[in-house]
């Protein structure tokens, strides 16, 4: 008998991990993998990525290798649940059987919910969202699972989205963002090829490259990490860490870059081990799906408080994170080595032009909208895996401490 009395999470799962392929020029695979996953017509799905040349790139290696191909390039950050059911439309009249998601989290996501959508008869996207209650678990067993093909072709080096198992998509009516799963989600295989990654611009770079850092910290810290997730984690903080500002500075650094796109993945891995996020993922949520602001750099905005807010509970782990950076700790007690974390990454979030805070300056967060931030995330998961147990009272403070 599991006994629920003692241990707080007494089963840790985990969640599929689809192949990966990462190498210079591994994009001009992606017409191979199309056809070996049986794709014949492919929706493109992307943001567009403008003035970089990569759709017409990865159009033009599909069609040479013998695939049909659409172009649905109408997704913008925080994927909104109308421009999700838009590109499934998409998809249907234009008879495609297969998805390669170009871009970002916000493509890769779009990708995952049409094929949920397409598997389970066409209805609203939201309709597929997953929470605390009613038990995901109940949930996922009314759905069917996908079935079409995705090929993730990946083009910044922060959201892991290409190997996790979630969508996060913004549900416009509910004004929240809201995670959405269903079997077989996963993609049939991740692209990550450095050559495209490093055609981000400087502040994408610092911002999705936040972000694999933000996945990377809370699914270490959070209270469901078990030793499946520990070293990948561990190893994604330092890659993180010691190459984010190079990369920034100087996507063209080769070396830089391909650490950074491991350290993406591998954060995404870490998360998918059972690990999940924490607060900072689950109130930046839904400070994006209410402002529009950029997941990852609003990951960074409230990191150093979220973590301050968990420090009571994580000391141990922050000082393991502090040793993973490369600071010598010599001589120091955990609790000293733990606040020499915060020291590195504000001094990182400074090096990388981030301002900690002022969210009503920076994105236009009020106070009237802090109740509603809150009791969307009490039902969400990241709250139950996050350090501290959720408490309303304590979350409104640390939202007004960053306004």
């Amino acid at each position: 008998m599991i006994n629920k009395q003692i241990f707080e999470f007494p089963i840790i799962y985990t969640n599929p991990i689809p192949r990966i392929a990462l190498g210079w020029g591994a994009h001009e695979t992606v017409a191979d993998e199309c056809k070996s996953a049986g794709m014949k017509k492919a929706l493109i799905v992307t943001s567009g990525l403008k003035g970089t040349g990569i759709i017409d790139e990865i159009k033009g290696i599909l069609n040479h290798g013998g695939v049909a191909t659409e172009i649905y390039d109408k997704i913008t950050s925080n994927p909104k649940d109308h421009e999700i059911m838009a590109g499934y439309k998409l998809f249907k009249e234009c008879q495609c059987d297969g998805v390669v998601a170009v871009g970002g989290g916000s493509s890769i996501d779009t990708g995952k919910c049409i094929r949920v959508i397409d598997a389970n008869g066409g209805q609203d996207v939201t309709n597929f969202s997953v929470f605390l209650d009613p038990p995901f678990e109940e949930t996922l067993k009314k759905m069917k699972p996908c079935t079409i093909p995705q090929i993730s072709v990946v083009t910044t080096s922060g959201t892991g989205a290409e190997v996790t198992s979630w969508a996060a998509i913004s549900n416009t009516k509910a004004r929240a963002k809201v995670l959405v799963s269903a079997p077989n989600i996963p993609s049939t295989i991740a692209i990550i090829d450095p050559l495209l990654v490093r055609l981000q611009p400087r502040h994408i770079a610092a911002w999705t490259g936040f972000d694999a850092l933000a996945h990377a910290i809370e699914a270490f810290v959070t209270k469901v990490q078990g030793p499946y997730a520990y070293g990948i984690l561990l190893r994604a903080n330092e890659l993180i860490y010691k190459n984010l500002r190079e990369f920034t500075y100087n996507r063209m650094d080769k070396d830089a870059c391909e650490r950074m796109c491991w350290a993406s993945t591998m954060g995404g891995i870490g998360i998918g081990f059972g690990a999940g996020a924490g607060i900072v993922h689950g109130l930046g949520h839904q400070i994006s799906a209410l402002t529009d602001c950029h997941h990852g750099l609003i990951n960074a905005v409230i990191m150093l408080a979220g973590e301050r807010y968990n420090q009571p509970a994580i000391i141990e782990k922050l000082a393991a994170l502090t040793r993973a950076m490369g600071i010598d700790t010599t001589g120091m007690t955990e609790w000293e080595a733990a606040d020499c974390w915060f020291d590195e990454i504000e001094q990182l979030l400074e090096d990388l032009e981030i301002t900690p805070g002022q969210v009503n300056q920076q994105f236009g967060l009020e106070e009237k909208d802090l109740d509603h931030i809150v009791k969307v995330y009490s039902n969400d998961f990241c709250s139950q895996g996050n350090p501290k147990e959720f408490n309303y009272d304590e979350c409104i403070d640390l939202l007004k401490s960053v306004l």
